[in-house]
């Protein structure tokens, strides 16, 4: 009798349809881990992490190296990619009606071909990104029953799901850079990736946005996640500065993997 039967880095699968496998890519590394759909208990596993220096020449050949070092990525998984990426833009569903209109609106602010634009749409909201010349037609051929999702877009998502009686601004926090959505009324005021050299670059954007937004920052919730070394110390910085900091209630895996929180929130969808 053949033996299907398969060890992923201490996990035994003879099924591949009883697990999920999220890839999660950036400019600075890419990581994948592995979920057991039919046993929600079954703890997340962690196949790879593969980190390198952000250069926007070779980032592509540096992608298409961890894939192939890695075979199990080709294997029959349920698969969802969740691309990290500091060129997002969210355009209103109404006014971006084709893939051309998309590209149009996209270049005005950042530059891709056409060809080379992923595009997530939910609740009225067009999220247009790229990482990465040639990414998805690499993609569509290796990975090629994949589905690519932005992480600002799951985090969107996942966050206007939760109801408040004031705005929120979520603040996820990586390295040298960080995510800011705000939130009223489970209504999207702003999504946008802002780069940060130290924490007082974040205090800044916390409050300029405020004030941009022109809330109260006595009744606004700063909701924080992320670099563990940083996003203690922020939210007592900011609790100076506004009525409510506070740690973001996160899925179990980002603090016991310290998974990054695209991919935790792309294992859900």
């Amino acid at each position: 009798m053949e033996d299907r039967l398969t060890t992923y880095r201490g996990v035994r699968i003879d099924d591949t349809t009883e697990w999920k496998l999220v890839v999660y890519i950036s400019d600075k590394g890419m990581s994948a881990y592995l979920k057991n759909i039919e046993n929600p208990l079954e703890p997340v596993v962690t196949l790879f992490e593969d980190k390198w220096v952000r250069e926007e020449s070779g980032l592509l050949h540096r992608i298409e190296t961890a894939i192939y070092d890695h075979p199990q990525l080709l294997d029959d998984f349920s698969t969802q990619i969740a691309m990290c990426s500091p060129r997002t833009q969210l355009i209103p569903e109404k006014v971006a009606q084709d893939s051309e209109d998309i590209s149009r609106l996209y270049n005005m602010i950042y530059k891709a071909d056409e060809d080379d634009i992923f595009v997530d749409q939910f609740d009225g909201i067009v999220c247009a990104y790229t990482l990465s010349p040639g990414l998805q037609s690499f993609l569509r051929r290796t990975l090629s029953g994949a589905r690519v999702v932005s992480h600002m877009g799951v985090e969107i998502r996942r966050f206007m799901q939760r109801g408040a009686d004031m705005p929120r601004l979520y603040v996820d926090v990586r390295e040298n850079e960080a995510d800011f959505i705000l939130i009223d009324d489970r209504k999207l005021l702003l999504g946008a990736t802002h780069e940060w050299h130290v924490k007082e670059d974040l205090v800044y954007h916390v409050l300029n946005i405020i004030d941009v937004y022109g809330l109260d920052a006595a009744n606004t919730q700063v909701s924080i996640s992320g670099l563990r070394e940083i996003k203690t110390e922020l939210m007592k910085m900011l609790r100076e500065r506004v009525g409510y900091a506070m740690l973001t209630m996160m899925p179990s895996a980002v603090s016991k993997l310290d998974m990054p929180l695209g991919a935790a929130l792309a294992m859900r969808l």
